[in-house]
């Protein structure tokens, strides 16, 4: 019998550490971080070594010849630890004295942000500016009768009279008379008057000042543009006649920006003479490429009418020296030659001949 209650003990206890580890995920749900009842349950179920070694000693039972009183305490130190080091302690604490753990709260004049105090908010005149429009953004903004506020943190310079909220495709911008605020920044520059977005792309916006055309990437000043032919491809490329930029950045120096176009797979473009990869660090030519006859296959698969490549993604191209271009195709994986791809001759796994034909 004491082998057998050994043996289920020792089952039930190997899942300990799995649930202590996954936790946090218990807080998936939202506001679950901010219920008490929920935390405690929580805590409660987490404890359940102390439960097992409690009914073992009132039975006068023991685990492989321990005390199970020793055990007891023993798990009941390591589940205090572990409780700390994960700050549930602090969340339980800071709940049962009405702070929130997650976004703000006020709680006696004091507000606090994610269980933390921000010592320089105004209690009294404290109220979030909820974004219930915008199904894509919490209220991370707030203010007092001073200041606004992100995520906890001032906004520095930003004044708050007059306060509007825009949305420009699915971005939440707030405007003053004077500024345009946007993830807890004032945008360089940018006049509320004439501040926009581009239709159908989000993080690009623009802006007029004295003359000065601006143009934005997720709130992030883009060098000059041209304004006549400034055009987002994307949510991230965009370009005028002279440049191609990623974001914020110029990429691609050599290439022709006026002829620079995305191909149906983003992660690639071209110009009048040569085809680009976009989707590394530093994009690049795709040197030898013929461009009449490039086409994109199946799992990163390219070919052109003189050669094969591989895609490594993220990383480079690599051009497949013995493959039949006229029959190489991508396939569904074959369980039985190991295969995604094959020609005339061979098969292929991640531009590897795995085979013959």
């Amino acid at each position: 019998m004491q082998i057998l209650i050994n043996i289920v003990v020792t089952f039930v206890l190997m899942f300990w550490p799995i649930m202590f580890m996954m936790s946090p995920m218990m807080f998936d749900a939202p506001g679950s971080e901010n219920d008490k009842n929920h935390m405690l349950t929580m805590m409660t179920i987490l404890c359940y070594p102390i439960g097992i070694f409690l009914l073992l000693w009132l039975f006068g039972g023991n685990y492989f010849g321990f005390s199970s009183i020793k055990l007891v305490i023993i798990s009941a130190v390591v589940i205090v630890i572990a409780f700390t080091v994960f700050g549930y302690f602090g969340m339980l604490f800071n709940l049962q004295k009405g702070i929130a753990n997650t976004g703000y709260s006020v709680v006696e004049n004091s507000v606090y942000f994610d269980g933390k105090l921000i010592e320089a908010a105004d209690g009294a005149s404290f109220n979030t500016l909820d974004d219930k429009e915008n199904q894509f953004s919490a209220p991370d903004y707030a203010q007092d009768e001073q200041y606004l506020y992100y995520d906890g943190k001032i906004v520095e310079g930003a004044f708050i009279d007059e306060l509007r909220k825009v949305i420009i495709n699915r971005d939440t911008y707030w405007l003053n008379k004077t500024q345009v605020i946007f993830n807890g920044g004032i945008l360089p520059g940018a006049h509320p008057d004439n501040f926009g977005g581009f239709e159908g792309f989000t993080g690009w916006t623009y802006s007029v000042n004295n003359d000065q055309y601006l143009v934005f990437s997720y709130g992030v000043p883009l060098p000059p543009v041209d304004k006549a032919t400034f055009t987002p491809l994307n949510d991230f490329i965009a370009k005028d006649k002279h440049h191609i930029f990623e974001k914020n950045n110029p990429i691609l120096i050599d290439a022709d920006a006026s002829t620079f176009e995305l191909l149906e797979d983003h992660h690639f473009g071209k110009d009048k003479n040569y085809i680009y990869y976009l989707a590394t660090k530093q994009p690049f030519e795709v040197k030898g490429v013929d461009p009449g006859s490039f086409e994109i296959l199946e799992r990163g698969y390219l070919k052109d009418k003189n050669n094969v490549y591989i895609v490594h993604q993220y990383e480079s191209i690599e051009k497949l020296q013995q493959a039949d271009v006229e029959s190489f195709e991508a396939t569904d994986y074959d369980d039985v030659t190991k295969s995604e791809a094959r020609d005339a001759n061979h098969y292929y796994y991640d531009g590897k001949i795995v085979g013959d034909r």
